[in-house]
């Protein structure tokens, strides 16, 4: 009878045990031993830092050598205002690169790729407008964006992700180099969309089903997708993007093409794994998803960037700490791993104008757990630049208003000498010169299509009224010569 009311008894605390952890809040995990880490703080900051920069949603997750430190969701996923959890998946922008390069070195691992080898090697077909170029350009040029494709012809390619990775690389046969194969350091998101055609090519697999199979699941990193639409239960958090200050949640394009360099998804709590197999020189419970002496080489510096900072294979390094941040239209994530700790941030939305201050937020969070350094939330308003574009916007659409009007409306007199000068010089100054600057920066110094993608609004502003002045001043100009025409007619007549 005793033994009976024992067995009751520890099935009751059993039960209540039960019941007690799988109640726990999943929007917070958080190690046993933090090791004097005073989360308190960083809660604090990041939350401070969510309303101070107007941002949706955020999960952060800090490792220690095989241990995670702490994992947290803040804010919400989407409009529908679902909490932001350690589970949720968040599109990884530029971090993706570093999975792309962790692919290629397995393969290097297995035998099949060698780094010093020509992409033309395993893509047979492969070809730019320069041929010569073409065969001189090697795996390794790829991994360390020496390949000299260009930072520009990389961001072109964001907005043209809606095909297959090689109806992309085979669109590429014009393609001109802008510096010579291996002289210098050029981020072009082109280099890894190869990689990620490369893989394809020498595996025999499809670039998703390799990343799934090889990295994700060894890892556990069980809510990380290579394919959106992998994710069943539309967990995947709601990107928003900046429009004139705004957040506006908002959906990608197609980026089927582009997920090699900039599209994987993945959560928190499966960045954790990711980390701790980096920090464990590419073993992860009993797994070795890579060898030590490849990890080692991935991560040395090697294209000089500047300052002191280095690009290696899908990441940036800078003396002990290597790091890499990612954009998306609507998404921003940053990575950062020393020898000791590992930190990543993943944010469900993007700001051009304030990228700096994302970034800022890992570091500030790094050296207040390396160094315990004090967490500060910035003074300034990240929006004050909103606030000046807007009003600059406001005012171009009230002079081409005005300008508008003065085309049409009839001159009853002659302008004087000085006033026609001043007309003159408006009309070269605003008209004309301006504008053209303007429109050479949206075109030839960043492509059009990857302005008004990330920095919408504003972006299709300055575009749209710099193409009405432009047009404004040659209809000016066309009354100017008239109306001289004219003048010079009435003076032969008297």
């Amino acid at each position: 009878m005793k033994n009976l009311k024992l067995l009751k008894i520890v099935k009751f605390v059993l039960i209540i045990l039960l019941f007690f952890l799988t109640s726990i809040n999943e929007k917070t995990v958080e190690a046993e031993n933090h090791n004097d880490l005073d989360i308190s703080k960083i809660d604090e900051y990041i939350n401070n830092e969510l309303e101070r920069q107007n941002i949706p949603g955020a999960s952060i997750t800090i490792v220690k050598g095989d241990k995670v430190q702490y994992v947290k969701g803040y804010g919400i996923s989407g409009p529908n205002e679902k909490e932001m959890t350690p589970q949720t998946p968040v599109v990884l922008g530029s971090v993706s690169k570093s999975f792309t390069a962790l692919a290629i070195m397995q393969l290097v691992d297995q035998g099949m790729i060698q780094l010093d080898n020509p992409v033309q090697q395993y893509i047979p077909w492969f070809r730019l407008a320069d041929e010569e170029a073409s065969k001189e350009i090697t795996i390794r040029h790829l991994l360390n964006h020496t390949s000299g494709i260009s930072e520009y012809d990389g961001q072109r390619v964001i907005s043209e992700g809606d095909q297959s990775l090689k109806e992309l690389v085979e669109s590429l046969k014009g393609l001109r180099l802008e510096k010579r194969v291996g002289e210098s350091y050029q981020y072009s998101n082109l280099n890894y969309a190869i990689l990620g055609l490369v893989i394809e090519e020498v595996t025999k697999t499809p670039y998703t089903e390799y990343i799934s199979r090889n990295i994700f699941k060894p890892l556990q990193m069980e809510n990380s997708y290579a394919d959106p639409k992998e994710d069943k239960n539309n967990t995947i958090a709601t990107g928003y993007q900046t429009i004139f200050g705004f957040k506006i949640p908002t959906e990608q394009l197609n980026h089927e093409a582009n997920v090699p360099h900039g599209y994987l998804i993945s959560s928190a709590e499966d960045m954790a794994n990711y980390m701790i197999a980096i920090l464990n020189k590419g073993q992860f419970k009993g797994e070795n998803i890579l060898s030590k002496q490849r990890m080692d080489e991935m991560h040395q510096p090697s294209s000089f960037i500047e300052n002191h900072t280095y690009y290696a294979m899908g990441w940036e390094v800078e003396n002990d700490v290597i790091t890499h941040n990612g954009w998306t239209e609507n998404t921003y994530t940053r990575v950062l791993l020393d020898e000791e700790y590992g930190i990543t941030l993943l944010i469900n939305s993007f700001d051009y104008f304030n990228s700096n201050r994302y970034d800022q937020m890992v570091t500030n969070i790094y050296n207040f757990v390396k160094h315990n350094k004090p967490l500060k939330s910035g003074e300034e308003n990240p929006f004050m630049i909103y606030i000046i574009f807007d009003l600059i916007i406001v005012v171009a659409i009230t002079f081409v208003t005005f300008s508008v009007y003065r085309i049409f409306k009839q001159q009853k007199r002659r302008a004087k000498p000085l006033r026609m000068i001043i007309n003159v010089v408006s009309l070269i100054v605003f008209n004309f010169l301006l504008p053209l600057l303007i429109l050479y920066y949206v075109i030839k110094v960043v492509p059009l299509s990857t302005v008004t993608l990330f920095v919408p609004g504003i972006g299709h502003a300055l575009f749209i009224i710099s193409l009405f002045l432009i047009i404004i001043g040659v209809i000016n100009i066309g009354n100017l010569v008239r109306n001289r025409v004219k003048a010079d007619e009435s003076s032969k007549e008297k």
